[in-house]
């Protein structure tokens, strides 16, 4: 008899009987077939499990221009249940690599993969280019293997060998074909999949080693005469190796410094990158940096013109900075009035590294901040290291205004004030105020610390972490460093408004702020809408502040988040430990997704039914979303139920974001604080609500009409449209939230253009949605977007004639 301790709050033992072991389907199978032949099935045996195991598949599949490598491996597992999975390791055309995995406990034999369908489609027909690779797929040798030409933008040859390990699997396969670059990187770092260890190893064949333009220079010139053009030389690469531009300038009033670093890198290809490290007036630092290996010389930057623009002219300031670029010494460098916001004085050392580099560059000039952080914590710009090293001269060391205090003081009492002490700080800090004020009924609390911080310079800020009536928190913090004795905050009157007079409800709480006790807190009526009794501990950490404040009040949740998950107040540390008491337990919500695709969805009601639940988190509520999108001919609907973190306690929200003549788009979100309050059991909560309009005639506009689950419509039809559309609409809508993930493709008739069916609606219920039009390849929108298509088994269909999928996850 196994036997399961719940947490002794709950104050009981439950006991179970043993877990039931499992009969999995079993079987492995490694086979190459010719792409014409797909897809496959099988029929796999019988495996009975150890107690407590569950039942898997892993299936991957390799294509390489006319033939398809399969291996397929199910059976009994220890691995964690996961929903399917159907994964695009690398994208064809070309070499391509896709899987599918599964690890499921609910029921014997439930790794139910019977064929190829879930990940395989036909790929559409590839324009050649112009190189020819060897293909093929073989464990003993590719010496006879065809030469093809490979798909245009596929420029490399791939030649390596695939490890596979698994139960009864040990193979190793020789793969060549088309790549789209120069890597021994066919599974893009997949090491396993599902029950399946991976590895490669590569050949150089057929890897063109490059030559790139190759140069260095490090200069410095006068603003007024940039740009800067250079010629250079090359240098022949290793094979494999790409071609690489690393450009860096730093602007420093009228003098700009150059580094520039040309030739070969290992690194990986990224397109031009501009990137502004420091924005002017004063001393301003951008790069260029590119990796390529598409052609030879392809490094072919001639210029600082993709990076170089002219200052605008700034307005002077009082502050006065020596502005130098040297190798040697600053000692003679000219003083120039800093530009209106430059109030500090940069002095330090660039330390630059690279091949045929090593320049360490004395650098002096106008700076927002005191910090040595010229380069904003940049320590690589493409092929070039770098690094700093500051001198404290010209930095000023400040006096701040210093002190703390912790005290309670009645409502009436307020606004405070206070006399402060001084601090002397080390170069480069700056002074600081952090102020915090509860208030609760009767009574505020208040904790103040002034005094020097290595903290980034921030204007004022007053901010609201928890509102009233009831328990209330507010707080100011200030970090300066343009003068001394700049934190000048001296009393509660920047933060502090006498709270507007409350009307009281039905619940009553003790009020109460101790650092001893609270058994004598006396109990006050919470205005209308608290209904809870914040009962906590709130922690204070700070530089003289070390103390552990017990409170109770009013709030309007039943949470342990007074401070509304601030940990952080200025120069002060904040958390928080409640009791239970006056907590009500987590909410149970129904649990699941529903997706349909098919016929007179608008017209007839879809159960909705779900068979599990969840137990949610004690901020969180129950939810149900429906989404409803009519094209015509086809509608899709999906569902979700389950818990969500939301503001919107108990909401219910219908939606017409497109209504017809045209594509049809509807809503239904429904957030609700009971118990299973979730409930609905059909798609009628969304369609009673929606207009009835009779069958319009056809009218003069055709367009295609399609709603597709993942990837491009391939199965539109062409439709008449109604009286008063004007357009066809094409495009795609990616869904995220409550369960699900996945790209739907939507084609049909609409009154105006448009390329937002949601008009331009980002949150759907517990749905994230986004929108495009429908210009880009699918499967580059289902990899952009991480979506899987769906977290549960979707493509158990061809999508043709319907989708149907239900499950409670």
């Amino acid at each position: 008899m196994s036997f399961i301790l719940l947490p002794a709050l709950l104050g009981l033992t439950l006991m179970l009987p043993p877990m039931e072991a499992l009969t999995c389907q079993a079987g492995i199978w490694e086979t190459v077939r010719k792409t014409s032949e797909m897809p496959l099935s099988w029929t796999p045996e019988e495996e009975s499990c150890k107690d407590g195991w569950g039942c898997q598949d892993s299936l991957m599949l390799i294509e390489n221009g006319p033939e398809v490598f399969l291996e397929l491996s199910k059976g009994c597992t220890q691995k964690a249940d996961h929903e399917a999975r159907i994964t695009q390791h690398r994208k064809g055309p070309g070499l391509s690599v896709i899987s599918y995995t599964h690890v499921c406990r609910h029921k014997n034999l439930c790794n139910d993969l019977s064929s190829t369908r879930p990940v395989w489609t036909l790929p559409p027909s590839a324009v050649p280019g112009s190189v020819r690779c060897p293909v093929c797929f073989a464990e003993e040798g590719c010496k006879s293997a065809t030469e093809m030409t490979c798909p245009i933008g596929h420029t490399h040859c791939y030649n390596g060998v695939l490890h596979l390990r698994g139960v009864g699997i040990h193979t190793n396969l020789k793969v060549q074909g088309c790549m789209s670059q120069a890597a021994c990187n066919l599974l893009n770092e997949t090491q396993e999949i599902g029950t399946l260890g991976l590895s490669i190893r590569c050949g150089k064949v057929g890897v063109k080693a490059l030559t790139c333009e190759f140069g260095r220079l490090t200069i410095v010139r006068k603003a007024s005469e940039l740009p800067v053009r250079w010629t250079v030389g090359q240098e022949s690469c290793k094979d494999g190796w790409g071609c690489q531009d690393s450009l860096m300038l730093i602007e420093n009033g009228p003098q700009v410094f150059l580094a520039l670093s040309k030739g070969c890198t290992q690194k990986e290809d990224h397109e031009a990158r501009v990137t502004q490290h420091r924005e002017g007036s004063g001393l301003s630092v951008i790069s260029y940096t590119r990796v390529c290996r598409h052609k030879n010389f392809c490094n072919d930057l001639t210029s600082t013109d993709p990076v170089w623009t002219l200052p605008t002219s700034a307005v002077p300031g009082s502050v006065r900075c020596p502005v130098c670029f040297s190798e040697e010494s600053c000692e003679s460098a000219t003083e120039l009035t800093c530009p209106i916001g430059h109030t500090h004085c940069y002095n330090g050392t660039l330390q630059l590294r690279g091949v045929g580099i090593f320049t360490d560059l004395k650098v002096q000039g106008c700076m927002s901040q005191a910090a040595c952080n010229l380069l904003n914590d940049t320590q690589e710009i493409g092929a070039l290291s770098v690094s700093e090293k500051c001198n404290s001269d010209g930095v000023q060391a400040l006096t701040c205004q210093a002190g703390t205090l912790r005290a309670v003081r009645k409502t009436s009492e307020l606004p405070l004030e206070w006399t402060t002490g001084e601090e002397f700080c080390k170069d480069g800090w700056g002074c600081q105020d952090s102020l915090m004020l509860i208030e609760n009924g009767p009574q505020v609390f208040l904790a103040l610390s002034k005094g020097c911080t290595q903290k980034e310079d921030h204007e004022a800020r007053i901010t609201q972490h928890r509102k009233g009536p009831g328990l209330s928190v507010i707080s100011y913090t200030r970090v300066c460093r343009h003068k001394n004795f700049c934190n000048d905050l001296s009393s509660t009157g920047p933060v502090w408004t006498l709270p507007p007079s409350a009307v009281l409800g039905s619940v009553r709480c003790p009020v109460c702020f101790a650092e001893d006790g609270c058994k004598s807190a006396r109990e006050l009526t919470c205005p209308v809408g608290h209904t809870h009794c914040y009962n906590g501990v709130l922690h204070l950490r700070g530089v003289g502040i070390l103390g552990d404040l017990k409170v109770q009040g009013c709030m309007s949740q039943a949470a342990c988040n007074l401070l509304n998950e601030t940990q952080e107040i200025g120069a002060l540390s904040v958390s928080e430990k409640c009791d239970s008491v006056g907590v009500p337990p987590p909410l149970t919500c129904q649990k699941g997704v529903m997706l349909q695709i098919k016929e007179n969805l608008t017209q007839n009601p879809l159960p909705w039914n779900t068979f599990s639940t969840v137990t949610c988190d004690l901020k969180e509520v129950c939810q149900e979303t429906l989404l409803l999108i009519d094209v015509g001919p086809k509608s899709l609907m999906v569902g979700s139920k389950g818990c969500s973190k939301t503001e919107k306690k108990n909401s219910t929200t219908i939606s017409i974001h497109s209504e017809p003549p045209g594509v049809l788009v509807a809503s239904y979100a429904r957030f609700c604080s009971s118990n299973g309050c979730n409930r609905a059991t059909s798609s009628s909560v969304l369609l009673n609500t929606l207009p009835r309009p009779a069958a319009p005639a056809p009218g003069g506009l055709q367009c295609p009409a399609c709603v597709q689950f993942g990837g491009s419509c391939s199965n539109s039809v062409n439709i008449m449209c109604p009286p008063g559309t004007t357009h066809c609409y094409n495009g795609y809508l990616n869904l995220k939230g409550g369960g699900l993930s996945a790209i739907f493709s939507i084609q049909g008739c609409m009154v105006q253009p448009s390329s937002s069916l949601l008009n331009h609606t980002k949150n759907i219920g517990q749905f994230f949605a986004s929108e495009g039009p429908e210009n880009e390849d699918a499967g580059d929108k289902v990899r952009q977007s991480g979506a899987v298509p769906v977290r549960c088994l979707a493509w158990v269909v061809g999508l043709g004639i319907s989708l149907a999928l239900w499950c409670g996850i």
